[in-house]
């Protein structure tokens, strides 16, 4: 089983021959699964176009709205957009709405949300500021504020859907039938997930509209089945573990596990690629380590995966083996300077 994720395709601005070159590199390694993992097209005529793209591929396709996805136009809400276009026009392609559904297949199970930040992820070195102040400055540092109009508060939002999302995760992990659990999410929901810049104000104070650290830790309460965690949103490419400790009842001991999690590389016009091949891989494999090492990774040895996770990011892609393989593309800089642009 694989299962493919690409995020912050953005059709519209990236090319489409850029999306038609992904959607075949995806197609060849045959997935069981693809994600769209939101911000798939610049207005919903862009949307639905990125959508028709991936609706050949082998295997189902399930799709996340991104905050782009949401931003109104003349004839369409945020609301209605997030609540009735999107889902009509996912269905319409007899894709997957994951912000609704759960996709579940040989014990393996996928989640996701669009996950909207809460102002929880601005730099902890920053005053605690009132969620009114990061409101009342967003279009200061965020597009969001001129696109979005529905009437919700960010964290309301935020709310809504973070708690529809832990209902999913925990009807999952009662379901005896799956074991292993891959939550995608548009908006980062971890620590390790965010790109820290000490004593860059600006930045700091713009990553609260990047993520939702409060999300991410009703999740790890939600669900023990979790094996990763990918986003999107921020385009910045990361790679980490999160330790989590865990209480063993038969024992009364706690006992030390980690969880991947990542965000997708997305630059325009061009993008980073890289393939993780999952495949009942043993991490004492000597190639293996090595590859992980490039990555960012560190895994305890003896682990072995039996339920592989392929992960696509963006748009230019190679199928990659541990052996005679190369990343030496993916740990590039991808933001140059201090400064961050509005998305």
């Amino acid at each position: 089983m694989r299962i493919a994720i690409t995020s912050d395709l953005h059709l519209g601005i990236t090319e489409n021959s850029t999306i038609r070159k992904l959607v075949r590199t995806i197609a060849a390694a045959e997935p069981a699964l693809t994600v769209l993992a939101g911000d798939v097209g610049e207005g919903l005529p862009n949307f639905v176009k990125c959508l028709k793209l991936f609706r050949q591929l082998p295997g189902d396709v399930a799709v996340l709205a991104g905050n782009h996805d949401v931003w109104s136009g003349e004839n369409h809400s945020s609301q209605d957009l997030l609540e009735r276009y999107l889902p009509d026009a996912v269905q319409a392609e007899e894709m997957i709405w994951l912000e609704k559904n759960v996709w579940v297949r040989d014990g393996v199970a996928v989640a996701g949300s669009l996950a909207w930040y809460d102002y929880s992820a601005a730099d902890p070195s920053l005053p605690s500021y009132r969620p009114g102040f990061f409101a009342g400055l967003k279009s200061h540092y965020n597009m969001d504020a001129e696109y979005i109009d529905w009437a919700w508060s960010d964290r309301e939002v935020a709310t809504r859907l973070g708690n529809a999302l832990c209902e999913r995760l925990e009807k999952l992990e009662a379901d005896s039938g799956v074991n292993k659990l891959f939550l995608i999410s548009h908006v980062p929901l971890f620590e390790e997930q965010m790109l820290r810049k000490p004593n860059d104000f600006d930045w700091g104070f713009s990553n609260a509209y990047f993520g939702n650290l409060t999300l991410g830790t009703q999740v790890l309460k939600a669900s023990k089945k979790l094996q990763a965690v990918i986003s999107g949103h921020t385009h910045i490419e990361r790679f980490e573990q999160i330790k989590r400790f865990e209480q063993i009842k038969r024992f009364g001991f706690f006992e030390n596990h980690s969880l991947p999690v990542a965000v997708l590389m997305a630059s325009f016009p061009e993008a980073l690629r890289l393939v993780i091949p999952w495949r009942n891989l043993d991490f004492e494999d000597k190639a293996y380590q090595a590859f992980l090492q490039q990555l960012g990774y560190a895994h305890n040895t003896g682990t072995v995966y039996e339920n592989p996770l392929l992960i696509l990011p963006k748009n230019q892609l190679c199928v990659t083996t541990p052996q005679g393989s190369s990343a030496h593309e993916l740990r590039n800089e991808v933001v140059k300077g201090s400064g961050r642009a509005k998305k």
